[in-house]
């Protein structure tokens, strides 16, 4: 299959794998918020901020570190994948051991603080799952830097599924002991994790049973630890897993700031934030996930790419694949907004509702630059420029903040100076990782003509 073909089917695999993953994700809080009710829902919730944050240290990096530096190898890919791939599970199982060991040791002092003391039992079982999706990482991003979509899509849905099916059994069954049941459907989490991790290892054999036959035989922790192997995917990992940081931290500084500044003028400024943090946000974040199949695509396909043509070519195809899904997707949820506030948060009150719908309207232009912000994140990463990336959301979440700072403290304006801030934040950020791409497409126009000038040379002499 020629690259081309293979970036379209890859995106389009990620794409409906995503699609699905989310609808049964959906799927599964309409019965589980029936059988916990709001507080159990809501101790539910509690443990997530941490968990996604401990996670994003502990091996969120892998699949984009590990696809990219697959990707990148011209000779021996098989050979090399398997021994990048044995020394990520090595590595990112040490960090994943840490991060799970610092959650259930920080169990009960983390729920202390949060001022739900139940919720220790959840951190304990929720533990497990961090060092589980480490592993999981890995062996995604081992079958994405062969350009291999297929078992990331599919286990995607394998993992929502077995949720969807282990979290409301045990949680019905611990009923009505409220904080069990809640930690049940935790516990229905980190055994879709196992689970999808022993699949994903069963793909993984039979690929390599048939890739390297002569070489498939034994676990892949008896592989000889490859030091360069090890250095190559650290100095990778680190700035990603930084990059992955930086917009999750600045929306925890984002409690800090908007609420507080938002209580000088408004009396429900809790509401307001949820409402932009809760409702539109989460709006945005649907089709976004969609295209986050074509920023998986970008970085094997960009990283590799044999010329530097060939890299800007296919930088160029996934920038226009995402152009043309996220714009129609940005317009759709301007116009389906009033319908979709409906059907999915029908509890709120006539006013919140027409607040809701009117920051989503207001935010549709997000999904555009954020899908654009994780596909260009993802080229950057395949150009090994992944600084610049770090660079520009440094830039974006400090104008952020500067106008949260300002706008938000204008009564006139308010939770909307929020919204702005938000798409400030991606729009300049944007801007700064689009300098090396269409930088690099300028070389690539440059060589082009030089070549057309010489061969021109002759005739015109003639």
């Amino acid at each position: 299959m020629k690259k081309g073909n293979k970036i379209i089917s890859g995106a389009l695999a990620l794409g409906l794998g995503a699609i699905a993953a989310k609808l049964l994700g959906a799927l599964y809080r309409v019965p589980l918020t029936r059988i916990l009710g709001g507080e159990g829902i809501g101790l539910y919730q509690t443990v997530f901020p941490v968990y996604a944050l401990l996670l994003d240290f502990a091996g969120a990096a892998a699949p984009s570190a590990l696809s990219a530096l697959i990707a990148a190898e011209k000779t021996g890919r098989e050979i090399r994948a398997k021994k990048y791939l044995s020394v990520s599970l090595k590595i990112f199982s040490v960090t994943g051991i840490f991060f799970s060991l610092l959650m259930l040791a920080l169990s009960a002092r983390l729920a202390a603080w949060q001022g739900e003391a139940g919720a220790y039992r959840l951190y304990i079982y929720l533990a497990p799952a961090i060092f589980l999706s480490c592993l999981i990482s890995s062996f995604r991003g081992y079958f994405q830097g062969l350009m291999d979509m297929k078992p990331t899509a599919l286990s995607q849905v394998l993992e929502q599924l077995v949720k969807l099916i282990a979290g409301l059994t045990f949680s019905k069954l611990f009923m009505p002991d409220i904080i069990a049941a809640s930690a049940g459907a935790v516990l229905g989490i980190t055994l879709s994790e196992a689970i999808t991790l022993l699949w994903l290892y069963g793909v993984y054999l039979r690929h390599v049973k048939r890739a390297l036959p002569e070489k498939s035989a034994g676990l892949l922790v008896r592989e000889k630890f490859d030091g360069e192997c090890a250095v190559r995917l650290i100095k990778t990992a680190v700035p990603v897993t930084l990059l992955g940081l930086m917009l999750p931290l600045s929306n925890v500084v984002d409690t800090f700031i908007l609420v507080n500044v938002l209580k000088r003028n408004f009396e429900n400024a809790t509401a307001l934030f949820g409402l932009l943090s809760g409702v539109a946000m989460t709006m945005v974040g649907l089709p976004v996930a969609v295209c986050h199949g074509l920023s998986a695509v970008a970085i094997p396909a960009v990283s590799g790419a044999s010329t530097t043509a060939e890299k800007t070519k296919n930088a160029q195809k996934t920038l226009l694949l995402t152009l043309a899904v996220s714009l129609p997707a940005a317009a759709a949820l301007y116009f389906l907004a009033p319908l979709a506030v409906s059907l999915l948060f029908g509890g709120l009150g006539a006013e919140e509702k027409a607040e809701a719908v009117r920051l989503i309207q207001y935010l549709s232009p997000a999904v555009f630059l954020l899908s654009m912000l994780q596909t260009e994140n993802a080229i950057l990463i395949g150009m090994k420029k992944i600084n610049i990336s770090v660079i520009g959301m440094a830039v974006g979440i400090g104008v952020k903040i500067a106008l949260e700072l300002t706008l938000v403290n204008d009564p006139a304006i308010g939770i909307y100076g929020g919204a702005a801030a938000i798409l400030a934040c991606y729009f300049f950020a944007d801007l700064i990782n689009l300098i090396p791409i269409i930088f690099r497409a300028r070389e690539k126009a440059g060589v082009y003509g030089n070549k057309v000038a010489r061969r021109r040379e002759p005739t015109s002499s003639e």
